[in-house]
């Protein structure tokens, strides 16, 4: 340990002076040290002597601090925060590992510094200090509550009722007022936040006698913080109802549970709320409260909040948070095991009319992950359960295919797609307006997107052949030949303005920005109109006022990627084959800037589509794509030039590298040697 200190703190010091010394640094990390050394310090020597030069440090009595007073408070407002917080932090953990040692008179003064600095101006000093109180509740348990419960109830209590009329006042402050007003009074509503967390370490550090401590004011303190405007004090709030639900064994409910259950209503109206929260730290937040709640419940008692809570525990497996959607899968796990199916059969008549409602959501990303959730339906339900809500759900579905946001278009093409391969019957009413949506997606700017609606058209196609096949098959050849009317300028953005761009800030009394839902930074923001009807939106690449419309090159690439998921299905093989031409054909237009994003991916899908529809079929036509094969072998184009690769080596698999070597000499000399030369185990080299 003494070696371990010398190296961190090469000062001529004692230990203990050198520790103290880094608790009082003003930079972060020679505090952390500082805790790091203490740590070690006290697994080896964990008596009473360090208690006098951490109360020292706490009041501003080190060498060299010309402090006199012996008013704490007014010390407090003297001593600079960054040794306020080191001293917290230290005596926290000098309490956590030493507590049988604790004196009283550390204790009391512990206490007494912890009680005053929750009121600090400092927001990380009044973390601390509920960090030292949660400590001092583990050694004395709740009698800590009980005394400072007037005033951190009150706390709370004032800083709520502050925040009705905080909007207007933040308006007239923003009119004429100081940023560190302005900071204060939209960052954190005074201590509330701060008070929050003291609560909810204290509740965890005392568990389950905490119960004694729970009533009514309590209750609701904590669930009105939950309809705070803050969003930091929502998600503390939530973080306080999951400490209050598991303080307690799991899968134990009994009446000595006190009012958490008798509450229960309660608790489950506010998870709901959380769960669909704009933020995603509040959701997350709502996450952990619902997942303590419901695993605090025995089974056969769950059953009474899945209704409320099981939707949007269900939607937010697919959400775009990572955390939320991952901490809801293993939640999910948690919960059903392998029985989440049967689950969701169960409350399927509350899971449809949510996620049809969220589909209506404000939130592009929520309108995703509502269209991924009703394609799961489609997939892993039985059909007798779901086939009564198709007409409902295809509905909603219907009217995200023409969102603003281009996730939630191909999310809707792929669950219209499943539906319509799993409930052909109940969809055949709904294909006259699916199919222009399926087309205007194979056209799309994003490539993923028409990728997306190629596989959904074939899938549809699938379902009724004699119906569909002959007009998708027409409008594949007008698709194919599309690029041959492709002008010689193709750009990515043809219809944003170039003019340069004015940049302004918004006023405090803009209507636009008053009495409006706020969001979430990026992805959250409603920046995207549902159904393609929201004006003025935008701001995001995923909006569709900046989708411009299908450039010619894009509408044959759509097309490629629908004839190669056609020519899977062995009743469009004999319609698509006579085709092949016009796609080798658009492989010799090159007078446009994305000439090769095309050519990569006609060499994609060559070789899936030469497979599929066999040797003796396709062999007329190879000599045809050999030219512009040649083209992508030696493009600087990466991606083109590795898809050219995979296709040639496919052809040598094909035909056999003596064949392929005789109709590649046959059509470009040229190409043979270089082929020789670069890839000579593919001619038989």
């Amino acid at each position: 340990i003494q070696s371990n200190l010398r190296y961190v703190f090469p000062l001529e010091l004692n230990h203990m002076d050198t520790i103290i010394i880094s608790l009082a640094s003003h930079t972060k990390l020679e505090r952390d040290r500082g805790i790091d050394a203490l740590s070690l310090y006290l697994k080896e020597n964990c008596s009473t002597e360090i208690e006098e030069p951490l109360l020292k440090l706490l009041n501003g009595k080190l060498k060299g601090q010309e402090i006199d007073s012996d008013d704490s408070k007014e010390n407090q407002s003297i001593i600079p925060w960054e040794q306020l917080q080191g001293s917290l932090q230290a005596m926290s953990l000098y309490v956590d590992s030493c507590r049988e040692n604790c004196s009283d008179r550390f204790y009391e003064a512990s206490l007494k510094a912890g009680q005053e600095l929750l009121t600090h101006s400092e927001a990380r000093v009044r973390l601390s200090a509920g960090q030292l109180l949660g400590s001092l509740a583990k050694y004395k348990g709740v009698q800590i509550y009980s005394h400072i419960k007037n005033k951190l109830i009150s706390g709370v209590k004032l800083s709520l009722d502050r925040h009705e009329d905080a909007d207007e006042n933040i308006k007239e402050k923003l009119n004429g007022s100081t940023s560190e007003t302005v900071f204060h009074d939209t960052a954190g509503w005074g201590n509330l936040e701060t008070n929050m967390k003291a609560l909810e370490v204290i509740i965890l550090n005392t568990g389950s006698d905490f119960d004694g401590c729970i009533d009514m004011e309590l209750l609701d303190l904590v669930f009105n913080s939950l309809k705070h405007t803050n969003r930091f004090v929502r998600e503390t709030g939530y973080l306080v109802c999951s400490a209050l639900v598991s303080i307690h064994p799991l899968n134990e409910r009994s009446e000595t549970k006190g009012r958490i259950w008798s509450e229960g209503k309660r608790f489950a109206d506010a998870l709901e709320s959380g769960l669909s929260d704009n933020w995603s730290q509040v959701r997350m937040s709502a996450c952990c409260a619902t997942r303590a709640f419901l695993l605090g419940i025995p089974e056969n008692g769950r059953d009474e909040f899945y209704p409320q809570l099981l939707p949007p525990l269900c939607l937010n497996r697919y959400y775009i948070a990572e955390g939320v959607r991952l901490h809801c899968q293993a939640t999910w796990r948690m919960l059903f095991s392998v029985s989440g199916v049967s689950a969701v059969e169960k409350h399927l008549n509350s899971i449809v009319p949510f996620y049809i409602q969220q589909t209506e959501a404000d939130n592009h990303a929520v309108r995703e992950a509502a269209c991924a959730c009703i394609a799961e339906l489609a997939t892993k339900l039985g059909t007798d359960p779901v086939k009564k809500h198709v007409p409902v759900l295809l509905e909603g579905l219907l009217v995200c295919f023409e969102d603003d946001s281009w996730p939630v278009r191909d999310a809707a093409c792929t669950a219209c797609g499943n539906f319509v391969s799993v409930f052909s019957e109940e969809s055949a009413v709904y294909i006259d307006r699916l199919m222009p949506l399926f087309y205007m997606n194979l056209e799309d700017n994003i490539p993923s997107v028409r990728q997306g609606g190629a596989v959904e058209l074939a899938r549809v196609v699938s379902a009724y052949p004699s119906k569909l096949l002959s007009c998708v098959t027409e409008r594949l050849a007008e698709l194919l030949e599309s690029v041959q009317t492709q002008e010689d300028s193709s750009s990515q953005f043809s219809n944003l303005s170039k003019k340069p761009t004015e940049f302004g800030v918004a006023m405090a009394d803009d209507p636009a920005h008053t009495n409006q839902v706020m969001y979430s930074c990026g992805s959250l923001a409603p920046k995207m109109g549902r159904g393609g009807s929201a004006p003025g939106a935008g701001g995001c690449s995923a909006s569709h006022h900046f989708k411009r419309p299908a450039q010619q090159w894009e509408k044959t690439d759509g097309a490629v990627r629908l004839f190669m998921e056609l020519s899977d299905l062995e009743a469009a093989r004999p319609e698509i084959l006579s085709l092949l031409p016009k796609i080798s054909a658009a492989t010799i237009k090159r007078n446009y800037n994305h000439h090769k994003n095309l050519l990569e991916t006609i060499y994609k899908c060559l070789p899936v589509i030469f497979r599929r529809l066999t040797k003796i079929k396709v062999k007329q036509y190879i000599n045809d794509f050999l030219d512009g094969l040649f083209y992508g072998l030696q493009s600087d184009m990466n991606l083109l030039r590795a898809a050219s690769v995979e296709c040639l080596q496919s052809l040598s698999l094909l035909l056999g590298p003596n064949i392929l070597r005789g109709r590649i000499e046959m059509s470009n000399y040229d190409m043979l040697q270089y082929v020789q030369q670069s890839f000579p185990e593919t001619v038989g080299c």
